[in-house]
């Protein structure tokens, strides 16, 4: 009876925070989706019904782990933005529930009907929005309406990517790749380039650091936006070298950006560490990305976009949303052994994986998603903690914190 009302407590706990399922089912997908694919299929299993397997692979990667993890991080800031509590129990349920049959009739899409695959992944961003519009109107917080619009524009970038496949018309989401991968790259630069010199500054401050951090100027913020934009849009018209020649300006503002950051001085804290090394995937990734579509022969862009999956999108939302298991008793921040140990894999699956054109043997990519899958293993055990007890505020910030077990818990301040 003992072990029974624990492990009812522990359940009630885990749907007492969104960051909780939403950060958790990210993290089982990133990793379901490289050991079933490549990792699996190299070894016997049998792969996914959706074909081509690359573009389940893609999808999956974009909507599935990454969706879930925006899903987590923007549910979580939300009471900050408005005031009100964190989102608990029922709409997490139905939300993780969306998550869930969409994962599973996307890998069965070949054995279903299409538009059941569609509906399920749509409707999973549909329900966000719908949670996030009915917190962010009536507390008239319209500054923040621009992530309410990114989920919307996740669900339609999620249709027009679907539907050609079942149509059978591949190429098209094949064509949708760099631009859906340039706007998720958009979403990343507009949180980390408020949230890295935000903690940073902050960790500067409690521990006696000299703080000459210089904060996000706006107008680079503005100038990569921009840029960005530019290249999705040259793309789209296939003016291949301004889109280009775009991504490589954009990564030049981001290094630039980067030099204000005063990333030596964070190099005692892991935490801070993570973060900025992973945002520095970000420009190098656009760079190299940039000059190899302007020099095919040089190096495949194909195998350059693996800078900014690997080592910028996945380690950023790694650094990110670890945070919340990086909690003390004191009521610091200390990143624990498997955030740590999975940060540092993750950024050697990059490596490896970008190394595939210049040693072109299988076992090379299948080393990779070895290095991949046991990073994320590793992060997942070090996540544990944060699932079950009581939850912190602010979830991802070194700032003073009330802990609470009641239902109206101290808003975040994300």
């Amino acid at each position: 009876m003992i072990t029974s009302a624990g492990g009812g407590r522990a359940f009630d706990a885990f749907w007492k925070a969104p960051y909780r399922p939403l950060f958790l089912a990210s993290y089982v997908s990133a990793l379901i989706t490289v050991a079933w694919w490549p990792l699996g299929t190299a070894f016997g299993l049998p792969g996914p019904a959706c074909t081509p397997e690359v573009l389940w692979h893609i999808h999956e990667l974009i909507f599935g782990f990454a969706g879930a993890a925006i899903g987590g991080y923007l549910l979580t800031a939300l009471p900050g933005w408005t005031g009100k509590p964190p989102i608990q129990g029922t709409p997490l349920k139905w939300l993780l529930g969306f998550w869930l049959s969409a994962r599973v009739s996307t890998a069965l899409m070949c054995d279903v009907a299409p538009a059941v695959p569609i509906a399920l992944n749509a409707g999973y961003f549909v329900l966000l929005a719908a949670v996030m519009g009915t917190h962010l109107f009536p507390a008239r917080a319209y500054r923040k309406l621009g992530f309410f619009c990114t989920v919307i524009g996740l669900g339609i970038g999620e249709f027009l990517f679907l539907w050609p496949i079942g149509a059978g018309a591949l190429w098209v989401s094949l064509d949708m790749v760099h631009g859906l991968l340039i706007g998720l790259v958009m979403l990343m630069n507009s949180i980390a380039m408020r949230a890295i010199p935000a903690f940073s500054a902050n960790w500067m401050l409690q521990t006696g650091h000299l703080n000459d951090l210089r904060q996000g100027l706006p107008f680079a913020v503005f100038l990569v936006q921009t840029g960005l934009i530019s290249s999705i849009l040259a793309q789209l018209f296939e003016w291949t070298i301004v889109a280009n020649l775009a991504m490589i300006a954009v990564a030049l503002v981001l290094c630039w950006e980067m030099l204000g950051w005063r990333t030596l001085r964070v190099r005692s804290n892991f935490l801070l560490v993570a973060l900025h090394i992973s945002f520095l995937w970000l420009p190098i990734g656009l760079l190299v990305v940039g000059v190899s579509g302007l020099v095919p022969t040089l190096y495949p862009a194909s195998a350059a976009l693996h800078a900014i999956t690997i080592g910028g999108m996945s380690g950023l939302i790694m650094a990110i949303s670890g945070r919340a298991a990086a909690h003390s008793d004191t009521g610091g921040m200390q990143a624990n052994l498997g955030f740590i140990t999975g940060l540092a894999l993750v950024w050697l699956a990059a490596v490896v994986r970008l190394a595939v054109p210049i040693f072109p043997d299988l076992q090379v990519e299948l080393a990779g998603a070895a290095l991949w899958c046991a990073g994320w293993t590793a992060f997942i055990i070090g996540f544990l903690p944060a699932l079950t007890g009581p939850t912190r505020r602010p979830v991802l910030s070194g700032q003073k914190y009330a802990v609470s077990e009641s239902s109206d818990p101290v808003p975040s301040s994300e």
